[in-house]
């Protein structure tokens, strides 16, 4: 092959890099193999910027560390895996090419072959690529497939064989899954911005579209933003919502800063390595006399990218090569479950209001509105006016009976950071509530969840009007109490006290303002007033 001979030309021609005969054909019979090579191992993870970014405690945080620990689960494998293995004969050339003056004629000829896509003819198999022979077709027709750059070299198939191996098909089969729900809806938003839709697989090797995933070095979401990254590109982030964790936001965000990586660097793969790297270290390795993504990546050792950058861009090529040949690689369907890109519509919520509030009136449950706006940070909407996604037919029910002046408002609710040492009971203590008060607004949090540095809501004390919602009359969609209210005379209502109740809690799942609850009862100071187990409430007056 042309390269390799241009290759072994410039290492004999560099007395630095100079090797035995025996070397050099191991070399060569190494670079010829289908067995994954990598520089130097570099299992150091560049640190990442401090940002101010608490532990979540809202109703999210079951889904970020399930969905945290399948990423880390990952890339811990491809660390212990060593996809990229040790110095080849390009390697060596692309170094020694390195060390040359930038006017060298020889330089400039070994460039040219090492940037070129060079494949030895299959033998007795014409149109098949010797290193991928599950494909049917040649690397042409492979190419064109796809409007990103795509090549197929021994680190690309490392990545493949990573895909395929035990200990992380597991995973790929359920990032296959997610894709079903995001690739189409993520390829118009890419078109709008104008970028290649197959860039989409980036969202693949970051996050698996996973949400709620956060990484080590705090980078958030299904396109893996840090929070200065985001804040720059328009993603808020604030006490009530993470639009890094928002899939649509997120992916416009993604092709914003993937298009001014485009026009920094040049050329799509090394706007790749800037999105993983940071531009700087790309255009630092230009500077250098690297003039592509292939010839930094064979510098040994993290002189001009760590190992993390040097995999990710034939990650990228291994994950589109295998999520548009699945079955090819051993993906059957029946093991992958496709998600689907859900019916919805978005309703608007003039103030903020809890989540409860708005499932029960939408008769949907509050997991599908977590899901549909992974965004929230906590179990209400943010205290402005925010655009809800609803499951379609709740949102009609929604529009039909929402009535925003029957809402406690969010904004009547307290924000405290735990601090070392603190525990609920105290917490509730010091604003004046039930720690079953918080933990109705901190859905998850437990005594074990409490974290130093953790954001938790909690409700002002004392009466207060409109304690939830309440639909309006004509939808007739307002639950009814459950079996343990009774009715005591004509229309009324009454309710038996149950252990963890509170004023508030019994006022919210009830839809009776806390105020008119505190005056029905005779109680004065709804803070202070203590319940008793077995008690009697009453609810609504009837008729006397």
């Amino acid at each position: 092959m042309r390269r390799l001979a241009l290759a072994a030309i410039l290492l004999a021609c560099t007395p630095a890099l100079a090797q035995s005969p025996a070397a050099a054909a191991s070399a060569a019979a190494t670079m010829g193999s289908a067995t994954p090579v990598r520089p130097a191992a570099d299992p150091v993870e560049q640190p990442a910027e401090a940002v101010p970014d608490a532990p979540e405690t809202g109703p999210q945080a079951p889904r970020i560390d399930d969905q945290s620990a399948e990423l880390e689960a990952m890339r811990a494998a491809e660390r212990a895996a060593h996809v990229l293995e040790a110095p080849s004969l390009e390697s060596l050339a692309a170094e020694a090419a390195g060390s040359l003056g930038v006017a060298s004629p020889l330089r400039q000829r070994v460039e040219e072959a090492l940037a070129r896509e060079v494949l030895p003819p299959a033998d007795g198999e014409a149109g098949r690529i010797p290193l991928i022979p599950e494909l049917d077709h040649d690397v042409a027709r492979l190419q064109a497939e796809y409007d990103i750059p795509m090549d197929v070299n021994e680190a690309v198939v490392g990545f493949i064989r990573f895909f395929q191996s035990p200990q992380v098909r597991p995973h790929f089969v359920k990032w296959l899954g997610r894709s079903h729900r995001y690739i189409d809806r993520y390829h118009q938003i890419l078109r709008e911005e104008g970028l290649p839709e197959d860039t989409v697989y980036l969202a693949m090797i970051e996050s698996g579209f996973a949400n709620f995933a956060r990484s080590r070095a705090k980078a958030v979401g299904p396109w893996q933003f840090i929070a200065p990254t985001g804040k720059i590109y328009g993603l808020r982030q604030d006490f009530w919502v993470d639009e890094r964790r928002d899939p649509e936001k997120s992916a416009r965000a993604a092709a914003r800063f993937l298009k001014d990586l485009k026009v920094q660097t040049g050329d799509w793969r090394l706007a790749w390595a800037g999105y993983n790297a940071g531009a700087g270290t790309v255009l630092r390795g230009k500077a250098k006399g690297y003039p592509d993504f292939w010839s930094m990546a064979a510098v040994k050792g993290r002189r001009i990218l760590r190992a993390e950058t040097k995999g990710y861009v034939p990650k990228l090529m291994a994950a589109a090569i295998v999520s548009k040949h699945p079955e090819a690689f051993g993906f059957t369907p029946s093991e992958v479950e496709p998600e689907r890109w859900p019916d919805m519509e978005e309703v608007t919520v003039k103030q903020g209001a809890p989540l409860a509030a708005i499932a029960r009136v939408a008769q949907v449950d509050e997991a599908s509105i977590l899901d549909l706006n992974p965004e929230l940070r906590r179990a209400c909407t943010p205290p402005r006016p925010y655009a809800l996604k609803l499951p379609r037919e709740a949102a009609v029910r929604f529009n039909e009976a929402w009535d925003d002046s029957a809402v406690r408002p969010c904004a009547t609710f307290d924000g405290h950071v735990v601090k070392k040492g603190e525990t609920l009971g105290a917490i509730a203590a010091r604003y004046g509530v039930s720690v079953t008060e918080i933990q109705e607004l901190n859905p998850g949090l437990g005594a074990a969840r409490l974290r130093t540095g953790a954001e938790l809501l909690i409700p002002k004390g004392g009466p207060r009007p409109a304690a939830t919602v309440t639909a309006k009359p004509a939808a007739k969609v307002a639950t009814a109490p459950v079996a343990v209210a009774s009715r005591g005379g004509e229309g009324a209502v009454s309710w038996k006290v149950r252990a963890g109740d509170s004023l508030w809690s019994i006022s919210r799942e009830q839809g009776v303002a806390l105020q008119e609850l505190c005056r029905l009862n005779g109680i004065a100071d709804a803070k202070r007033h203590k319940l008793k187990i077995g008690a009697e409430l009453t609810l609504r007056g009837g008729r006397g």
